[in-house]
């Protein structure tokens, strides 16, 4: 086992526990693959020098960038495994498939024993490591922010003064409007969708399909990287595409991914997470004429949000597609890395 001496700073809350304290509660509980931390500690108390102790400035309204707070910072070092390599760096599909399960096992096992929720399901947070045999085992990193469930929050808390998460995969309630005006908090199911978008920014970018450099560029940037701001209150969100895109697949659909098991994969999972944003008296109205489609997917929804509720629903639906002999994997397995063009900026 390779292991690393990590230095780092970490956000001073009363919300917020230190790495090292996270980690050692996610071993207590067995949580099957956290980071690997082994030891850590702070460097010197509130009273030492100047170095270890700092203050960053904490935006609030992007409409008033005069308005700040300041956010105290300590500096702490940790010991962790090494894992050598990135999600972007899997083999074949198969392999990207198992090293999201692996990693939603931990989140959903964090969550549920340990009370720990990871608020960033992204490309840069879950890395694995090749055993000799040649499987692939995923890990769940980078837990500094994770949420402590045990813990009350609301939009007054200091943990979420703004949007904790990678933007391009945070989950389509938390990046639209609300009425609070302030960011939403997470929860568990929340981290779910976020698998969703993270399968699908990187079959998009590192699987076999037939969108084109220029389309898939176009595609991309409306659906992951888009932010609107709204001139009165200086609040950003995504827009409408997300949105759109979950409740009818149509990405997907374009896309044409030639990989079978990342299709099965993609599908599956959205039929089930698409019943967070469907309103079926909004699709069907009061017209007896659908009254019959209407009863179908109220029932749809309901057992979609069950389904949603269970913390081992997405491990196990990934195992089901991994294991279903008829799902082909092996066809079209191979990375295929897109180039993206330059998205052109708004006049």
């Amino acid at each position: 086992m390779v292991v690393l001496l990590k230095e780092s700073w970490c956000i001073v809350s009363p919300t917020l526990e230190p790495r090292y304290q996270i980690c050692a509660r996610l071993h207590k509980k067995q949580v099957p693959d956290d980071s690997g931390a082994y030891y850590g500690a702070d460097i010197g108390e509130e009273r030492d020098p100047p170095g270890q102790i700092r203050q960053t400035k904490q935006l609030y309204k992007a409409i008033n960038p005069l308005k700040h707070t300041l956010r105290t910072l300590r500096r702490y070092r940790i010991i962790l495994e090494y894992f050598p390599f990135t999600l972007k760096e899997s083999g074949v599909t198969r392999e990207l498939a198992i090293v999201l399960r692996d990693a939603s096992i931990a989140h959903g096992k964090a969550a549920t024993s340990a009370k720990f929720l990871h608020p960033d399901m992204s490309n840069r947070n879950i890395m694995f490591k090749r055993n000799g045999n040649g499987s692939v085992e995923g890990y769940l990193i980078d837990w500094d922010l994770s949420m402590d469930l045990t813990l009350a929050y609301d939009q007054s808390t200091g943990i979420q003064p703004e949007r904790m998460g990678t933007w391009q995969f945070l989950a389509i309630r938390l990046v639209q409007p609300n009425e609070t005006g302030k960011p939403l908090i997470q929860d568990r199911i929340d981290g779910v969708e976020s698998f969703y978008h993270l399968i699908l920014w990187m079959a998009l970018r590192y699987t076999a399909h037939q969108l084109d450099s220029a389309t898939l560029t176009h595609m991309s940037h409306r659906n992951f990287d888009a932010m609107y701001k709204d001139p009165e209150t200086g609040e950003v969100d995504i827009g409408t595409m997300r949105r759109a895109n979950m409740k009818s697949g149509d990405l997907s659909d374009e896309a044409k991914f030639a990989n079978g098991g990342i299709r099965e994969v993609l599908l599956q999972m959205r039929h089930v997470l698409c019943q967070r944003y469907i309103d079926p008296e909004d699709a069907f109205g009061n017209s007896k004429k659908f009254e019959a489609q209407r009863k179908a997917a109220e029932v749809k929804k309901v057992e979609g949000l069950k389904a949603l509720e269970d913390p081992n629903w997405l491990p196990n639906l990934l195992n089901g597609v991994l294991e279903e002999e008829k799902v082909d994997w092996v066809t079209n397995e191979a990375r295929v890395d897109h180039g993206l063009g330059k998205y052109p900026s708004n006049p």
